[in-house]
Parts: C-alpha cells; sequence; structure tokens
C-alpha cells in the first residue's frame, strides 16, 4: 500500500538512504574483492551505472544482481580507461610536486596554469565515467567528450564539482557515515549533474534536427 503525506515522505527518504548505503557497501565490497586495482573502475563505473538508472527512474532494480551486471560489463574496457585517467592524474601531481618545491621564479609562474589543468583533469575524469554508462563509444572519443562537455557547459561543470565537494566535506565532519555514503552520495550528484548537461544536449539536437 502507498503511502502519503508525512509519513509517505518519511518512508521515501527511508528508501533512499538504503538504496544509497547499500551501493557504498557493494562498491566498498567489490573494489576490495579485486584487490583495489582489478576492482577500483569497474565498481565506480557500476555505481555511476546503478545511480543513472536511478535518475531516468528505474529505481525498483535488484541492487546486488544489478550491481554485479555492471562490475562485469566492459570490465576490461573500464580498466584502461581508469588507468589512462590516472597516469594522466599521476603526470599532473608530479607536475604539480615540481612546481610548487621549486624557487625558480619562471618555474612558478607555472603554478595558475598547472592547478587550471589539473580542474580541467578532475572535471573530465568524473564526465569519462558519467559517459561511460550513458553512451556506447571508443575511450579516445569518449575522453574527447568528456573535455568538450567541461568547456561547453562550464557552469554545470564548477556547480558538479562545488557541490560534491561541499558534500564530501560535510560528511568528512561526520566519518562514522563514510562507510555508508562516502562514495554512493557524490556518485549519485555527479552523475544527475552529468544526466542532466546529456539531457539537454540530446534535446539540442533533435530540435535542430527536427
Amino acid at each position: 500500500m502507498e503511502m502519503n503525506g508525512f509519513m509517505g515522505g518519511i518512508y521515501k527518504a527511508a528508501e533512499w538512504i538504503m538504496r544509497l548505503a547499500i551501493v557504498n557497501l557493494l562498491w566498498l565490497g567489490f573494489t576490495f574483492a579485486g584487490l583495489i586495482v582489478g576492482g577500483l573502475f569497474p565498481a565506480t563505473q557500476a555505481a555511476f551505472a546503478i545511480c543513472r538508472q536511478w535518475i531516468r527512474g528505474e529505481t525498483d532494480i535488484p541492487l546486488f544482481k544489478t550491481f554485479l551486471s555492471y562490475f562485469k560489463k566492459d570490465y576490461w574496457k573500464v580498466q584502461r580507461l581508469g588507468w589512462i585517467l590516472a597516469l594522466i592524474g599521476f603526470v599532473l601531481v608530479v607536475d604539480v610536486m615540481f612546481i610548487y618545491n621549486h624557487t625558480n621564479p619562471y618555474v612558478t609562474m607555472l603554478a595558475m596554469p598547472i592547478l587550471l589543468l589539473c580542474l580541467l583533469y578532475i572535471l573530465t575524469a568524473v564526465y569519462a565515467f558519467t559517459l561511460f554508462v550513458h553512451y556506447e563509444m571508443p575511450i579516445f572519443r569518449l575522453l574527447k567528450h568528456a573535455v568538450l562537455h567541461v568547456l561547453v557547459r562550464p557552469f554545470l561543470s564548477i556547480g558538479m564539482l562545488i557541490t560534491s565537494f561541499g558534500i564530501s566535506i560535510l560528511m568528512l565532519r561526520f566519518p562514522g557515515v563514510l562507510p555508508f555514503f562516502g562514495v554512493s552520495v557524490p556518485v549519485f550528484l555527479l552523475m544527475w549533474f552529468s544526466h542532466t548537461g546529456f539531457v539537454r544536449n540530446e534535446e539540442k539536437q533533435r530540435s535542430q534536427a527536427a
């Protein structure tokens, strides 16, 4: 029996809390089951894929079975994507450490450009995973589209980053919630922002084609 009013709202909130907690625990379980190296990127992709289904109104899905299905789907493809992004991130971290530990004024002039590049990288990495679960395309084309999404929708991208960063900082103040919501809540927010941008692009393309 469907509940309405205040009790209905409480029930729906409890349902969402439970869903997010289960996905977070599944992400942890599958990540560590793959010894991190073999599980991190497929588990992250699975979390994004489930959040995409929720956003599209598909909330009544078996979570474990669906998570496992997404984890196994395109396993090696998402591993390649993840390690490409990890390598780029490693290079950027080395560059940042070099610049900020250098006293040469000509080198320190690169501090702001490298920080902007790091911001572009973070947003590109987020869009790469959200694009991965939304479209079927080769990895390098996907990365190109991820960069374009950052540049074409800068306010949406920055809003996405600020909101997720704020939620993450809030959760760090209450570390007891991290095992239950530390990944699932930011992933859901990032997917919601990204999905909004994807839908707008698709609507724009349809209107131009009409």
